[in-house]
C-alpha cells in the first residue's frame, strides 16, 4: 500500500494536469452540449485504459459514461460513482479561474467533483499496468445531473446499485476529512393557491386573496417539522399577486424537505398532500415529490466503513465518520440495500461557490485510499 502511495506522488504532476484540464472544460447540468464535453474526454481515457466505454444517450442532460475492469464471474463488483455535471453556469472560469495558490487549486468544480473524476482516470491507468490487482470487477458510472436531482441518472444508478456488491461515492468529504456514513433524505414541493382577482379599493369583498390562504397554510406546513427525528420543512421561496391594487388571485411557496428514515419521509409527503383549503372559496395544488431517499447505515454499511477504516490505516490517513444534511446518488443506492461508502472524493473548500477550491495533498491520499479500497474490499 505504501508502493501504491509513492507511485501517485510520482505521478503527481499528471494527476493535477488531468484535473486543471476537467475543470477547464466547464459543465453545468444545464448544458448538454458542455456535459457531453466531459464525457467525451472521460470515454477516451476510459478507452485508453482498455476499458469499453458505453456512452447511455440522454435527451436533456449529458449522456451517461460508464465503463467496467472485469475479473472473472463469480468474485463480486464495486461500483464507483461520480458525476461530471456541477453547478457553475458556463463562464465562471472567469471569477475562479484554474491556479494554484500554495496548498491550493482553484477553479469550478475542482472540490465537488472533478478532482474525483481526475482520480479515477489515475487508477484505470494503474488497472491496465498492473500496478493495482483488484479481486473484484470494478464498474466506474459517470451521471451527468447529479446536481439537479439525478432524474436522468436514478434508474441506472440503481439498476447498477443491485448488480454490485460494494458502493463507492467520490463526493467531497465532510468538512474536516470524515466521509459522510449516513444522509438525509430529500424533497422539494411547490405549493400553489388560486383565489380570485378583485379591486382592492373598489371591491375587495369579492376578490379571494390567494396570498392569504397560502399564509394560513404556512404554520400547518411547518408544523410537519420534527427536530427530533432530524425532519426539517422549510419554506424556502414565495410569491403571489400581479398588482399592488388588485386581490391576488395567485400565490405559490416551494418547500425544502430534509428527513432521516424512510418513514419520516413518507409522512411529511402524505401530510403535504394532504392539505386542504382554509378560506372559503380558495383552491390548492400540490406538486413535486421526495427526491432522494435517506442513507441510513445498515450493519453492512457500518462494517464496511472499519474495514475501509483499517485500510486507510496503512497509507497513514485516519478515517472517520460523520453525517450530512445534503443528498447525493449515493442515497440510491444504500436505499437498493448495498453498503455504500461517500464522501470519499478529495478535500477542500468552497463547494458551489466562486472560491471552490481543492488540497493538493490531499487529491494524492485520497486517490490512493480510493486504489486501496479497490485492491482490498
Amino acid at each position: 500500500m505504501s508502493d501504491l502511495l509513492g507511485r501517485i506522488h510520482a505521478d503527481r504532476a499528471a494527476l493535477v494536469s488531468t484535473l486543471e484540464n476537467l475543470v477547464l472544460l466547464e459543465s453545468p447540468s444545464s448544458s448538454k452540449f458542455l456535459v457531453d464535453q466531459v464525457g467525451r474526454q472521460v470515454a477516451d481515457r476510459l478507452t485508453q485504459s482498455g476499458i469499453r466505454a458505453v456512452v447511455e444517450p440522454r435527451a436533456s442532460v449529458g449522456d451517461i459514461v460508464w465503463g467496467e475492469w472485469s475479473v472473472p464471474p463469480g468474485r463480486g463488483r464495486i461500483l464507483v460513482l461520480c458525476h461530471l455535471d456541477t453547478v457553475h453556469p458556463a463562464g465562471s472560469l472567469d471569477r475562479n479561474p484554474v491556479r494554484r495558490q500554495e496548498a491550493r487549486l482553484y477553479g469550478p468544480g475542482a472540490y465537488d467533483m472533478k478532482a474525483s473524476i481526475a482520480a479515477t482516470l489515475l487508477l484505470q491507468q494503474y488497472l491496465k499496468r498492473g500496478i493495482i490487482r483488484p479481486e473484484k470487477s470494478i464498474r466506474f458510472l459517470y451521471t451527468t445531473d447529479e446536481e439537479i436531482g439525478s432524474f436522468e441518472s436514478r434508474q441506472i444508478i440503481e439498476s447498477f446499485a443491485r448488480e454490485s456488491d460494494i458502493a463507492l461515492v467520490l463526493e467531497p468529504p465532510l468538512p474536516d476529512g470524515s466521509l459522510k456514513v449516513a444522509r438525509k433524505g430529500s424533497g422539494v414541493f411547490k405549493i400553489r393557491a388560486y383565489g380570485r382577482a378583485a379591486h382592492a379599493g373598489a371591491a375587495p369583498e369579492q376578490g379571494i386573496n390567494a396570498i392569504v390562504e397560502l399564509s394560513r397554510q404556512l404554520p400547518r406546513i411547518e408544523e410537519l417539522a420534527n427536530p427530533a427525528t432530524g425532519t426539517t420543512v422549510s419554506v424556502t421561496m414565495i410569491g403571489g399577486g400581479t398588482a399592488e391594487n388588485v386581490i391576488p388571485e395567485s400565490a405559490e411557496a416551494t418547500i425544502d424537505v430534509r428527513f432521516l428514515t424512510a418513514n419520516e419521509g413518507t409522512r411529511v409527503d402524505s401530510a403535504i398532500r394532504s392539505l386542504s383549503p382554509v378560506t372559503a372559496g380558495a383552491r390548492l395544488t400540490v406538486e413535486g415529490q421526495l427526491d432522494r431517499p435517506p442513507m441510513e447505515q445498515s450493519q453492512r454499511a457500518r462494517d464496511l466503513f472499519e474495514q475501509a477504516r483499517r485500510l486507510a490505516a496503512g497509507i497513514g490517513l485516519e478515517l472517520t465518520g460523520g453525517f450530512s444534511g445534503g443528498g447525493s446518488d449515493g442515497s440510491f443506492t444504500a436505499a437498493q440495500g448495498v453498503p455504500t461508502l461517500d464522501g470519499l472524493g478529495v478535500e477542500g473548500g468552497g463547494a458551489h461557490s466562486p472560491d471552490e477550491y481543492i488540497l493538493v495533498d490531499s487529491l494524492l491520499i485520497r486517490t490512493a485510499l480510493l486504489g486501496v479500497l479497490l485492491e482490498q474490499l
